[in-house]
């Protein structure tokens, strides 16, 4: 598994690096992320999120513009908080009409992520050891639609992400059971708001 994950980054990297010769704009981009867990009763924690980003124009106002982040995800369930980090590729398909001074867009995003570490603060559920070896889907996907603004080389972004698939795979080890009665079938669900400053045209 993580010789199939160097082999993914390095091709990640090698596409948002030679991206950047082609694109118009490229940048670094940063904000807050706030998640929850869907269909479970929890509260949302602030996390945060930072990585750089590459924008292309294209005709009749659309723009698709990739991202390369790493970015943290809490949440406060019961007792326990979980937190996981991820590196994720959110790629946006953004319209919005130019209007000189300032260009207002909607954006859909699909993403993929992989979890690079995690945490859950609660020893009822499972002891550290336990959680090292526990059954996380390291492996995320899913879809963010969204909203923003650009001005000058500011760009202000909106997002709501819903993550597909379990959080958790529960089949084969016995210490995920604890893990399959506290979460089931969720995963994370969540706002991320961010601040981009671009470069280029």
């Amino acid at each position: 598994m993580k010789r199939l994950f160097t082999i993914v980054l390095t091709a990640v990297l090698s596409v948002v690096l030679t991206s950047e010769a082609l694109a118009q704009k490229y940048g670094v981009t940063g904000g807050a992320t706030f998640t929850s867990l869907q269909n479970i009763e929890n509260s949302s924690k602030t996390g945060w999120n930072a990585g750089a980003t590459v924008q292309f124009k294209l005709p009749l106002g659309f723009s698709i513009q990739p991202s390369l982040l790493y970015d943290t995800k809490i949440v406060q369930t019961g007792v326990a908080e979980l937190s996981v980090d991820y590196l994720e590729l959110p790629v946006g398909v953004q319209w919005g009409p130019d209007l000189l001074v300032f260009r207002p867009f909607l954006e859909i995003s699909p993403f993929v992520g992989y979890a690079l570490d995690s945490n859950l603060s609660d020893d009822v559920l499972m002891t550290a050891d336990q959680w090292k070896t526990s059954n996380l889907n390291r492996l995320s996907y899913g879809l963010g639609l969204g909203g923003g603004i650009e001005v000058w080389r500011f760009q202000v972004l909106c997002r709501y992400s819903w993550n597909f698939g379990p959080l958790f795979n529960n089949q084969g080890a016995a210490e995920a059971a604890p893990l399959k009665h506290a979460f089931g079938n969720t995963n994370f669900g969540g706002v991320t708001l961010s601040l981009a400053f671009l470069f280029g045209d």
